[in-house]
């Protein structure tokens, strides 16, 4: 017996089928945005991912080395792999690129519900687009992907690193671990580090910015606690709103929350967190925002803006919210009796299957009583029973396995029949 590593999971059917509804869901969203798919390699040189968030980060990831010797990592995210991508390939592409992909990514951290070392993520990107609009786009894309799903807790918490920046007078470096502070809410970290830089002063306004959210009210707030600095920040939210507004976002479903600043180097203006208010303490489904990262890995200055989503945390959210519905079912299991008709059965079966109906067979060769007890026990809707006297008339038997209904139907409207039930 072994175990499966910690972090991971086993998806059953029924797990895999509230997957694939969410990823399908995001997909069908992306796809009428005008996002077209791409795929990246489920790991990377180490040194993109160090370039990206530095390297600190190592301590994150599923480093290794190959045969050769070469550093390598699985990916724990998508952004750095697609802005590689672009940089190396995409770059001729008309602007702006607007991209999408999923799949499994890793990350060696501390499990918790909905958190894994292995997980399921959704990402898009506009690479080469105008500020606002790129940014509106990929908002009300986040928003409408948790409207396909079914969802309608959603709350996006809006910020704008850009006032931080202008505020705090101090270089990148520096900057960096003010941002990180406050980030994770450190208040003791941010203090140790502002006396460092010897400006406490600076630690009541932020302490007091960083815990305002809601409407667009706080944005005056904000601007008075930061005397003025970063206006343009303030402004550039408020056309947000109006962009948003545009898309039928609703007010009721995002708030600016100054207290969201994702302390990475290399987030530059617009930053947001998505929620599933219906998930508690680990609310989270997703985040983004605008940034730059296609001159780090070598390529020219371009505006650059995205959201991931979590698939995990929105199974969640949508079991939270009853959106599941029962499993599917089988539509027809198909019983030969005897076995001088299973060559019909299977050429009943398949013609089912090209019908688009769910359609299975005995495997087993089981006699008749047993493979209704199957059929039951598997949640098929109906049994088709091919004897030979039926066949004889082109007919099978066709028995509802809710009622126990039994009627004979002519093979050729087979299907039709399932389907009008």
């Amino acid at each position: 017996m072994f175990e499966r590593p910690r972090g991971t999971n086993d998806w059953g059917p029924d797990d895999m089928a509230k997957r694939r509804f969410v990823e399908s869901a995001f997909v069908r969203t992306a796809e009428s945005f005008g996002f077209r798919e791409i795929q990246t390699p489920l790991f990377e040189s180490l040194d993109l991912f160090a370039a990206k968030s530095g390297p600190g980060v190592v301590e994150e990831l599923y480093a290794f080395k190959d045969k050769g010797g070469r550093d390598l990592a699985l990916r724990p995210e998508f952004t750095a792999s697609i802005l590689r991508f672009y940089v190396a390939e995409l770059r001729s592409l008309p602007k702006p690129v607007k991209v999408y992909c999923y799949g499994p990514a890793f990350r060696y951290e501390e499990p918790q519900k909905g958190r894994y070392r292995e997980f399921g993520q959704v990402d898009v990107e506009i690479i080469g687009g105008a500020t606002l609009p790129s940014d509106a786009e990929v908002l009300a894309l986040a928003v409408g992907t948790m409207h396909a799903i079914g969802l309608t807790a959603i709350r996006a918490r809006i910020g704008h690193i850009g006032m931080l920046r202008a505020y705090l007078p101090f270089g990148p470096a520096d900057q960096a671990k003010v941002l990180h502070a406050l980030d994770k809410k450190n208040f003791p970290m941010l203090d140790e580090e502002l006396a460092r830089l010897q400006r406490p002063e600076l630690a009541d306004p932020l302490k007091r910015l960083v815990a305002l959210h809601g409407d667009a009210s706080v944005l005056d707030q904000a601007k008075d606690l930061l005397g003025g600095k970063g206006a343009e920040a303030f402004d550039y939210l408020r056309a947000l709103a109006a962009q948003l507004a545009a898309y039928g976002v609703s007010p009721a479903e995002y708030e600016f929350d100054m207290g969201v600043v994702r302390g990475l180097d290399y987030y530059t203006g617009m930053v947001f967190e998505l929620d599933s208010p219906n998930l508690g303490a680990e609310k989270q489904v997703g985040g983004g925002g605008a940034y730059t990262l296609a001159e780090v890995f070598g390529g020219e200055p371009v505006f650059q803006t995205g959201v991931a989503l979590g698939v995990d945390r929105l199974v969640l959210a949508a079991e939270a919210e009853g959106v599941f519905g029962p499993p599917q079912r089988i539509d027809a299991y198909v019983v030969p009796i005897g076995e001088s008709t299973r060559s019909r059965a299977v050429e009943i079966l398949t013609a089912l299957r090209a019908a688009g109906l769910r359609a299975d067979i005995d495997l087993v060769g089981r006699g008749p009583s047993k493979n209704l007890d199957y059929a039951n026990a598997a949640g098929a809707r109906y049994a088709i029973l091919v004897g030979e006297r039926e066949l004889k008339a082109e007919k099978v038997g066709l028995r509802n396995m809710a009622s126990g209904e039994q009627r004979e139907v002519p093979v050729g409207l087979l299907a039709e029949e399932i389907r009008k039930a």
